[in-house]
């Protein structure tokens, strides 16, 4: 049987859905992504790909566990660090969950051949979202930035999307902080914590010349200017810090 386009991509969506739905933190990934983000959301890969994060609480059986439960239509292959599901036994459409282990504060897939692939922690502080075949997807923050990092020019279409050197990291290791002038004093403690994520920061007192290809963090001041959804403020990481029990400079 060749399982319908729309039957997949709703399977997809529905499998999502109950990972969020069961606090697994869930993410589009893969040529998936791309096409989403390059292609104008038509699926034209073989497979559809998942980054279930994983804190250390949580292990691929309990994936399992919760199929088990609710996927009377599905069958599935599970490996150590991967569980690979079909939908109504159509093994040319299959959906890829691929498990991510923390790592410091970055997520990396386990497998050794992919520790290139990470998820920068960044990335995790927002949600957001995509779309692929008219279904909203849940993903990373800025996958642009997550997709150049692991694929490097994703803008060029290949047969596989694999990338086993990794791309060009630079542009994830620095950001741009707009500081408004009345808070000038606590510039020293902001830099500080932000030194959690990237190499260099610079600090900017204005909004002139924002470069919307840069990760781009805005203090708080700025907060009305912005979409709270679209940008990152500075308060997305001092939260982040704590909820994860990190240390860093208060103020």
């Amino acid at each position: 049987m060749i399982l319908d386009k729309q039957i997949y991509i709703e399977s997809a969506k529905f499998l999502q859905n109950l990972l969020i739905e069961n606090n697994i933190n869930c993410y589009l990934v893969g040529g998936s992504l791309i096409n989403s983000i390059r292609d104008g959301g038509i699926l034209d890969t073989e497979d559809i790909d998942f980054a279930v994060l994983s804190d250390g609480s949580f292990e691929m059986i309990n994936l399992i566990d919760l199929f088990k439960k609710h996927l009377d239509f599905f069958t599935w292959i599970s490996y150590p660090n991967l569980l690979t599901v079909y939908v109504l036994g159509d093994e040319n459409k299959k959906i890829d969950f691929f498990k991510f282990t923390k790592r410091h504060l970055n997520y990396y897939m386990f497998d050794m051949n992919w520790i290139h692939e990470k998820i920068c922690s960044f990335q995790t502080f927002k949600k957001c979202e995509v779309v692929l075949e008219g279904k909203s997807f849940l993903t990373v923050y800025r996958p642009d930035i997550f997709l150049k990092t692991v694929y490097g020019d994703y803008s060029i279409k290949q047969n596989k999307y694999k990338n086993l050197k990794g791309g060009d990291t630079s542009h994830s290791q620095e950001c741009v902080f707009y500081v408004d002038v009345d808070h000038f004093d606590k510039i020293d403690f902001q830099v500080e914590n932000l030194k959690n994520f990237f190499k260099k920061i610079t600090v900017k007192s204005d909004l002139i010349d924002l470069d919307e290809n840069k990760i781009n963090i805005f203090d708080i001041k700025y907060i009305n200017k912005f979409d709270v959804n679209k940008y990152l403020f500075y308060k997305d990481f001092t939260n982040f810090l704590v909820r994860n029990d990190v240390n860093f400079n208060d103020f």
